[in-house]
């Protein structure tokens, strides 16, 4: 049990609750992520003290540098860009040995630059990007039609497979067969000239 029944089953107010201190920072933090700006009596982290701002890489005493969050990263911007420089290096080193372009540590595979999880890995992101686009597409158009009434159907006339009229049944001119156009006493030409066709009558 869930939802409403189970807070009601459990005796709780079934009436909205409301505001006070304890709920009103959830709205509080909504505004501040709409605005851009902090919340009312957000309490900023405390500053690193002297000495744990430098550069933890051996021989280096820069101070470290700040992310695009605001946070302080463990290492200088050079020993960052250093260590991107390694990677870069490493990659092109571990492609040129016939490691896989896109995560070069596994073997590409015959005839190919990824490596067989890679290359699962990319069709099914482009299979995911594809039906993202079918689906976008798919909603620009309903969006792009006119607002228009509702159509009625069959149902909302009060007709339905329940209370409909019964099928019309075919009458018995249906099925029987279509007179005959020479009457059969003109029919001449039915009758044999060198047989009477005594053996197929009943004596």
């Amino acid at each position: 049990m869930t939802g409403l029944r189970a807070h009601a089953a459990a005796g709780g107010p079934t009436h909205f609750r409301v505001a006070n201190t304890e709920n009103t920072m959830d709205l509080q933090l909504l505004i501040a992520q709409w605005s851009g700006a902090l919340p009312p009596g957000f309490v900023r982290p405390a500053t690193r003290t002297e000495g744990s701002d430098r550069c933890v890489q051996p021989r280096c005493s820069r101070k470290v540098a700040i992310k695009k969050d605001g946070t302080p990263a463990r290492s200088c911007q050079r020993c960052l860009d250093r260590r991107a420089a390694s990677c870069r290096r490493r990659r092109k080193a571990l492609t040129a040995e016939g490691g896989c372009r896109r995560c070069a540590y596994r073997k590409r595979l015959a005839g190919d630059f990824l490596c067989e999880r890679c290359r699962e890995d990319r069709d099914i992101e482009r299979a995911q990007k594809r039906q993202d686009a079918i689906d976008a597409a798919a909603i620009d158009d309903f969006a792009a039609r006119p607002d228009r009434a509702h159509e009625p159907s069959n149902l909302d006339c009060g007709i339905s497979p329940w209370n409909a009229r019964a099928p019309r049944e075919a009458s018995a001119a249906y099925w029987s067969p279509l007179p005959d156009p020479v009457p059969k006493a003109e029919r001449g030409w039915e009758a044999s000239l060198h047989d009477s066709g005594w053996r197929y009558r009943r004596h």
